[in-house]
């Protein structure tokens, strides 16, 4: 009887604790089976965040955001093995990525394969890496000569003469003839 007893006041513990707490807060999730970031309430929250390579766009946590230059916002190829290296930054369906502080592109939607909506700065679409551990980090700059962090405005940031961040149009930015992996997975 007793067992009968503690089984239905955890069974109650639970449930409570899985009810709605009515806070109006905005939360951000990961999921790690799919390896995807939203920011719940109203969409994907990017602003300017400063890192070692300038004023950059970041999430709501102030990670760094990259776009893959061989990507459009109809070709998206990070999908897989790719998007756990690399979780695109998605959007809850019918809502619009939020523009905070210093955002002068223009951001928008883009359609996965999977059917999710990603954010997108001027149609490229957003990306984190899983070896950004903290606000700041920019450990996936240039990765692959294909993954680079993007301004404000949407460019990209591209090492110029020197080491110097420089900015560079994702029409310009480098893409080797071959690749060896580079890893930023995926296989494509």
């Amino acid at each position: 009887m007793r067992l009968v007893r503690f089984l239905a006041l955890a069974f109650v513990v639970v449930l409570a604790a899985c009810g709605s707490s009515g806070s109006n807060t905005k939360t951000t999730a990961t999921t790690t089976g799919s390896a995807t970031t939203t920011a719940a309430a109203s969409g994907a929250a990017i602003s300017a965040g400063q890192t070692s390579l300038g004023t950059v766009l970041v999430n709501a946590n102030g990670r760094t955001l990259y776009h893959l230059t061989k990507e459009s916002a109809t070709n998206i190829v990070c999908t897989g093995a790719c998007a756990q290296t690399w979780p695109p930054v998605t959007v809850p369906s019918g809502q619009q990525p939020q523009a905070g502080s210093g955002i002068t592109g223009t951001l928008t939607v883009v359609n996965r394969p999977d059917g999710t909506q990603q954010a997108a700065i001027n149609g490229q679409p957003l990306y984190m890496y899983s070896g950004d551990t903290k606000a700041g980090d920019t450990n996936g700059q240039g990765i692959g000569g294909v993954w680079f962090a993007l301004m404000a405005n949407g460019s990209s940031v591209g090492a110029g003469a020197g080491g110097a961040p420089a900015a560079t149009t994702p029409t310009t930015a480098a893409h080797p003839a071959t690749t060896k992996g580079g890893g930023y997975g995926g296989g494509y």
